[in-house]
């Protein structure tokens, strides 16, 4: 995280013709902690959570806001059989709603992705639908 790299993708096509591209970014992880609170959240400790800590709730309309700049965002998560649903938004607008129940617990899965977004800054806000 943090540091620079270059993608580079090449497309040919039947004709011969090709087109190239490229960018380069630099990953950046914004921990639970870096969010913006509303609602009551509990902090669970663990090696096996993302930076050490995860936060939960069961709160309706509790909620996690993260401000980013760039493209493209996900939101990593742990999941279990007591895991329930959350709205996503993105800049005020919601996007999904995601199921986080799994029968086998799972840690660091990237449940929900947006990407193509202009460049620039963007909000992503979770909120626990109850």
């Amino acid at each position: 995280p943090g540091k620079a790299t270059a993608w580079k993708m090449t497309a040919y096509d039947h004709a011969g013709n090709t087109a190239a591209a490229s960018v380069t970014g630099s990953p950046v992880i914004l921990q639970e902690s870096a969010a913006k609170k509303t609602g009551k959240w509990t902090t669970k400790s663990s090696k096996s959570y993302l930076g050490g800590k995860s936060l939960s709730s069961s709160a309706k309309k509790a909620s996690l806001t993260w401000t980013f700049t760039g493209r493209s965002a996900s939101w990593v998560v742990s999941r279990a059989a007591t895991s329930g649903q959350a709205y996503v938004y993105v800049d005020g607008t919601k996007v999904a709603t995601v199921d986080l129940k799994s029968s086998a617990t799972k840690y660091r899965d990237a449940i929900w992705t947006t990407s193509g977004a202009s460049s620039g800054k963007h909000t992503v806000k979770i909120v626990v639908v109850g």
